[in-house]
């Protein structure tokens, strides 16, 4: 089964989303057109189908129109439409890539398109490489930066209602002068508090590739940018398909939000001059899952041997990553700073010969 290509409305050629003008593209014969417009075309052509229930045709388009890839050499998993050039794995540059099948749980329900374009990544990121002077100096080459990739990644938002307690013990210390002694008065309290919350769009990507700390980094997103999904956003980009579903992910959102709520009721007791608290207890409520795909962009870089990774908010721009540092402009940085350090001192007759 071929793997869908939007096609312009006017001259037949693939379509490509452009997320600096938030419409699609056609390369050809440069024609623009709206999310409507696209829209609109596409369920012209779905009326053509036999299936004609809303929910199996959805359904019919990510299961049979969209087709996986899976890294040889890494196993990474990434979907994609025909119109994105699979030249590498953006995790370890291994080009050999298989297709097969997905299956259709896997069909997001929303996702925040690109707002950044290649061209405008690669700027940002040009422009934070220029403020790190210990990075080599091929890090944020054109040839470099031709490897970086705009992905769709897995991400279940959690929506619940919390409520919880903590109880704990305090202290009020009062010290004072009587005479010419000095009297410490310590008092104790018991102290407790509860109350409730309401947490929306609480993050947790899905993909076991991905590492939590990196895209923890890129939060948060604006999830009023939120659309329904359609595969036509996948124009152009990688999309990678989840590997945890949302109970496996449910463990650290609960530990993340028990933490918050404890946080939360925590700092609601003022006024004394020790907080202990002993116990503490936290219910979750109404939770609601949703399935979604956020943008990033990744670039990969190896260097003496090790792959260095890092990512970009393809909504915002920000930037998180571990960065590889050169031996070489290190030493001289160093040696540069230790120059005009001597340079300074030497003037202030502090070294003597």
């Amino acid at each position: 089964m071929g793997v869908i290509v939007y096609k312009c409305i006017n001259c037949g050629g693939p379509l490509a989303f452009k997320a600096e003008t938030q419409d699609w593209t056609c390369d050809y014969c440069l024609s623009q057109f709206t999310e409507e417009e696209v829209q609109q075309f596409i369920k012209k052509e779905e009326q053509s189908q036999e299936f004609s229930a809303e929910e199996q045709v959805r359904e019919q388009e990510f299961q049979e129109k969209s087709v996986g890839y899976s890294c040889t050499s890494c196993g990474a998993e990434i979907v994609t439409d025909d119109t994105t050039a699979a030249t590498f794995c953006y995790y370890c540059h291994n080009p050999t890539i298989i297709p097969r099948r997905l299956e259709g749980e896997f069909r997001p329900e929303k996702v925040i398109p690109f707002k950044l374009s290649k061209e405008k990544a690669a700027e940002l990121f040009i422009a934070w490489c220029r403020k790190k002077p210990l990075l080599p100096r091929v890090f944020g080459s054109q040839s470099q930066l031709e490897k970086l990739t705009g992905i769709y990644v897995p991400f279940w938002l959690f929506d619940c209602d919390v409520s919880g307690n903590v109880q704990g013990k305090a202290t009020k210390v009062r010290s004072y002068v009587r005479g010419d002694t000095r009297i410490t008065e310590t008092r104790h309290y018991r102290v407790g508090r509860e109350g409730k919350a309401i947490f929306q769009g609480v993050p947790a990507d899905g993909s076991k590739k991905m590492d939590d700390d990196l895209m923890a980094i890129l939060e948060p997103f604006d999830y009023q940018d939120l659309e329904d999904f359609s595969m036509s956003y996948l124009s152009g980009y990688y999309a990678e398909k989840y590997d945890m579903d949302h109970n496996e992910v449910y463990p650290q959102v609960t530990q993340l939000l028990r933490t918050h709520m404890q946080t939360l009721l925590t700092n609601t007791i003022q006024g004394y001059s020790t907080v202990s608290i002993q116990h503490s207890n936290v219910k979750f409520h109404n939770v609601k899952v949703s399935y979604c795909l956020l943008p990033v962009w990744m670039f990969t870089y190896q260097f003496q041997g090790k792959t260095y990774v890092f990512a970009m908010n393809g909504q915002t721009g920000k930037i998180a990553g571990e960065l590889p540092i050169s031996k070489a402009r290190a030493f001289a940085w160093f040696g540069g700073v230790a120059a005009g350090v001597f340079a300074i001192l030497s003037a202030g007759g502090l070294f003597l010969w």
